[in-house]
């Protein structure tokens, strides 16, 4: 049995978007579904005030995933999270 590794997965999805637990898990599991890690958790953090604009948006919504993996492919999620229209930034991080 291979080490298994966790990472989270810190998103803000564009205001517009309208997120609930539902709809974070969908945009995260297609997110991740290529990269063959599993999820371990997801949480909406909900809307905040972001502390400077980002593509001319002042608020975004939250978006927190525990992913487990023996080995990420850290590119792939970073071109599936680029993808997708309903996010502005994302950060990856080995817990």
């Amino acid at each position: 049995m291979a080490f298994m590794r966790e990472y989270e997965l810190m998103m803000i999805m564009r205001p517009e978007v309208e997120m609930t637990e539902k709809l974070g898990r969908e945009i995260v599991l297609k997110t991740v579904a290529k990269t063959g890690a599993t999820i371990v958790a997801i949480t909406v953090w909900g809307k905040r005030q972001l502390a400077y604009p980002i593509e001319k948006a002042t608020e975004g919504t939250y978006v927190l995933a525990t992913l487990q993996a023996d080995t990420l492919k850290s590119d792939v999620l970073q071109k599936e999270t680029r993808m997708g229209s309903a996010v502005l930034r994302f950060l990856l991080t080995v817990k």
